[in-house]
């Protein structure tokens, strides 16, 4: 896992080249601008639009994936996340869909942890890395605006 902002002139420091392609491309688009669905960055990377409604974690099932990993970037909103760095225990989770490269589960995330990300931030989730964003921040919903980038992970070598 990784977080970082766009906001900062360094935010590329330490990240793997194909990472820094990605928030370059980011930091140099129309955020406000961008549509709902899907969008191609490159052959392989493709990024997710939407305007979600923030729940409480408890609504919610984590997710994890397989074969991509996740660059999740806030344009408006706040939204909560939990997370696990702990290696998941895939007996809890339900059906792999591999199509789609995700997996969910309603159990608790092992020694979760939780961040507010704010616009121009992103976090990045690396495969097997449960996840939970769109809760509530302070118990309060709200309607966000995000974009999850998606890099398989061929790409990191």
């Amino acid at each position: 896992m990784y977080i970082g902002t766009l906001t900062r002139q360094d935010y590329q420091r330490q990240l793997p080249k194909v990472l820094v392609d990605v928030c370059d491309y980011l930091k140099n688009i129309n955020l406000q601008a961008l549509e709902n669905g899907r969008h191609e960055i490159t052959d392989d990377i493709f990024m997710n639009v939407m305007t979600p409604t923030s729940d409480a974690p408890e609504n919610k099932k984590a997710e994890l994936h397989h074969r991509y990993i996740d660059v999740q970037l806030i344009i408006d909103g706040v939204d909560g996340m939990e997370y696990g760095v702990e290696q998941p225990d895939l007996s809890q989770y339900e059906e792999y869909h591999e199509e789609d490269d995700y997996q969910l589960t309603s159990v608790a995330i092992a020694d979760k942890n939780w961040i507010e990300v704010h616009p121009q931030q992103f976090v990045v989730f690396f495969p097997y890395e449960p996840h939970k964003p769109c809760c509530n921040v302070n118990g309060k919903v709200a309607q966000l605006k995000k974009l999850v980038v998606k890099v398989p992970i061929e790409l990191m070598a």
